[in-house]
């Protein structure tokens, strides 16, 4: 399932978030194309590019809601943005031009990810120099995150750049800093933190897998496990700096049988997630952390989360660490 925030206008697309038990997930993300066993599904398999659609939709969306939310934190630096020209990089900037700078870029970054495919040609294409038709996203897909075009499309004069930022500016940011102001005022969001972890061996004498945290340290979505603040001893365990491993126990035969079919294992925690800010001026990273709401680790085969194949209490869980 998936949770739908609707653009403030049409010029803008929608963004879709993946959810489970209708609460946001983080962390891990299902990967659509992965069937349960590890396999891929074909381009050739029916339903395929509508899989794809749902993909490129994802990725905008988790891409375009991380840019609004940065923006609450750089209230200071659109203050003293300059509507009406470029702001220039220079050796050495005062704050205030900085800050400028740093804004302009966000909303650079902003219009990329949020237009849709009528308003990208309208500020990112150059009639005569591209083609504005074959350059741009199809019917049902989305810009991806990494292509970022600049002002007025390829070489376009400075005329040409100025009028197509002045012109975003003016009339689709003061919608889209509202739009980023209304998500999530509070800066917490409840969700679900998704980790994947290898199989790996079995061991005989415990009786099941151990799991070690380290291998949660993935990209994901978001919240990221470094972000988790422990509240017992018993979550502190779970970032023992050198990592913990966690039994997963299962019986050896129906654990033989298992390893047949699955690789990876996915842990689901549930969690409340914090927005604490943002990096720097360079690294423009959301700093996020998390905390528990249950001791509980849902336990599933598949990155969709349909099948699930245990838990583990995290107060009461065999650990042991390096």
């Amino acid at each position: 399932m998936e949770k739908v925030f609707d653009p403030p206008s049409a010029d803008f697309i929608s963004l879709s978030l993946q959810t489970y038990k209708g609460k946001l997930r983080f962390g891990v993300q299902d990967e659509y194309f992965v069937k349960a066993d590890g396999t891929y599904i074909s381009s050739r398999e029916e339903g395929y590019f509508e899989m794809d659609k749902r993909s490129s939709h994802h990725m905008a969306s988790k891409h375009a809601f991380m840019e609004l939310l940065k923006m609450r934190f750089k209230k200071d630096m659109f203050a003293v943005m300059d509507k009406d020209l470029f702001t220039e990089r220079k050796q050495n900037m005062y704050e205030e031009e900085l800050k400028s700078l740093t804004a302009q870029q966000h909303v650079l970054a902003l219009a990329n990810a949020l237009c849709n495919t009528q308003q990208l040609i309208r500020f990112f294409c150059n009639p005569k120099e591209e083609d504005c038709v074959s350059g741009f996203p199809q019917e049902g897909y989305y810009n991806e995150p990494r292509n970022q075009r600049p002002w007025g499309g390829r070489g376009a004069s400075e005329f040409q750049k100025l009028r197509a930022y002045t012109a975003f500016v003016k009339e689709k940011f003061p919608m889209v800093e509202k739009w980023g102001k209304s998500l999530y005022p509070d800066n917490t969001l409840e969700g679900y933190y998704v980790a994947r972890t290898n199989l790996g061996t079995y061991d005989f004498k415990e009786g099941g897998y151990w799991f070690n945290t380290h291998q949660f340290y993935n990209t994901g979505f978001l919240l990221h496990w470094y972000g988790l603040q422990p509240s017992n001893s018993a979550e502190r365990n779970l970032m023992h700096p050198n990592g913990t491993s966690i039994l997963f126990k299962m019986p050896p035969g129906e654990a033989e049988h298992f390893s047949e079919k699955h690789q990876y294992l996915y842990l689901v925690l549930d969690v409340t997630g914090y927005l604490n800010g943002v990096e720097n001026y360079r690294a423009d990273q959301l700093k996020t952390t998390f905390s528990l709401n249950s001791p509980i680790i849902e336990l599933y085969a598949d990155d969709g989360l349909t099948q699930k194949v245990g838990e583990i209490d995290i107060n009461t869980m065999v650990s042991k660490t390096r």
